[in-house]
């Protein structure tokens, strides 16, 4: 209980700024300093050889004791100074799936040259030196839920030049990424309400049948093979075969599932197949008709619609760029 509570008061006193629109300058004010384990390490051996050089009264040895302190004193100086009107100018991500990692692209800058800036948490860590124009780090990070996650909160530290002391800021960027929903796998037969002009073969409802397959979550039961699922230990389900269109329809109402991101799932899986496919289709939901088309562009409209859909975010429009910057 302890614990959590004093973490929870930690992050309150870093994150006391809230979050911040970009680019954001770390001056003095921001940055915090502490010895790292090498460090640490120097201050114990230090402190020993002050120590004995008191208790034998030896010059030399307290000469030495006082030359590495003025050491440190400059590292210190050094280490502050390399982190010191650091930059983020700008932060960039592309779209990803649910369950996906997202990639961060930082851009920093300074007016200075600085050294070794690094960033790191639980999944990534990268390190660039800034030396003229914009600079970037790389940060991953989890997705969490579809439609507009926020970055979390990010780390840049440095130990340069010679590792003895910690010196990082923090920054809460006010950007978010768009998170598309997660696609259902392994993807299910196009559905029969979508055949609209012209002729093509496809695997799905139809009256002719064509083999079994196993059994998928959602398949309706009256397809189960019974005879052929009594004969095995696995569950099989008759496919068939029927005409239909060149162009596809994924209307949301005509899904029989009762949840909500299941049916997301499911459009966007049969979205990816048609892109893959190169055939056109049109995604229906409650307040957003797609139109017939296909295309990264018309891709990109029917994922984010999706992830939008029903979520605590702007609503969801035709257009717009989902990537941060």
């Amino acid at each position: 209980m302890i614990p959590q509570l004093f973490k929870r008061k930690l992050n309150n006193f870093f994150n006391r700024r809230g979050r911040e629109t970009l680019p954001v300058v770390f001056g003095w004010r921001r940055i915090y300093v502490l010895p790292s384990k090498a460090g640490w390490f120097f201050s114990v051996i230090w402190f020993l050889m002050m120590l004995a050089g008191l208790n034998f009264n030896n010059n030399m040895s307290l000469m030495l004791v006082f030359l590495l302190f003025g050491l440190a004193q400059v590292i210190l100086h050094k280490t502050f100074f390399n982190m010191r009107n650091v930059r983020i100018e700008q932060i960039n991500a592309e779209p990803v799936f649910l369950g996906e990692d997202v990639t961060l692209h930082l851009s920093v800058t300074a007016d200075h040259d600085k050294w070794q800036i690094r960033t790191e948490n639980q999944l990534s860590t990268d390190v660039c030196n800034i030396t003229q124009g914009l600079n970037e780090l790389k940060l991953l990070i989890h997705s969490k839920h579809r439609g507009m996650q926020a970055v979390d909160r990010i780390k840049l530290f440095t130990r340069f030049p010679l590792g003895l002391f910690t010196v990082w800021v923090y920054c809460l960027p006010q950007e978010s990424v768009l998170i598309y929903p997660k696609p259902e796998s392994p993807c299910p037969d196009f559905p029969h309400h979508g055949g609209q002009e012209g002729a093509k073969s496809t695997t799905s409802k139809g009256e002719e049948l064509s083999g079994i397959r196993n059994y998928r979550p959602g398949d309706p039961i009256r397809d189960i093979a019974w005879k052929k699922t009594a004969q095995s230990n696995q569950t099989w389900v008759k496919e068939f075969n029927q005409t239909q269109g060149k162009n596809l329809l994924f209307d949301f109402s005509q899904l029989a599932m009762g949840h909500i991101e299941s049916k997301l799932s499911r459009i966007t899986a049969w979205v990816l197949a048609a892109e893959q496919q190169q055939v056109e289709y049109q995604v229906l939901l409650p307040g957003f008709d797609s139109g017939m088309a296909n295309g990264e562009r018309h891709k990109h409209n029917c994922l984010k619609a999706m992830s939008l859909f029903q979520s605590n975010d702007s609503s969801y429009s035709n257009g717009g760029d989902s990537s941060l910057g």
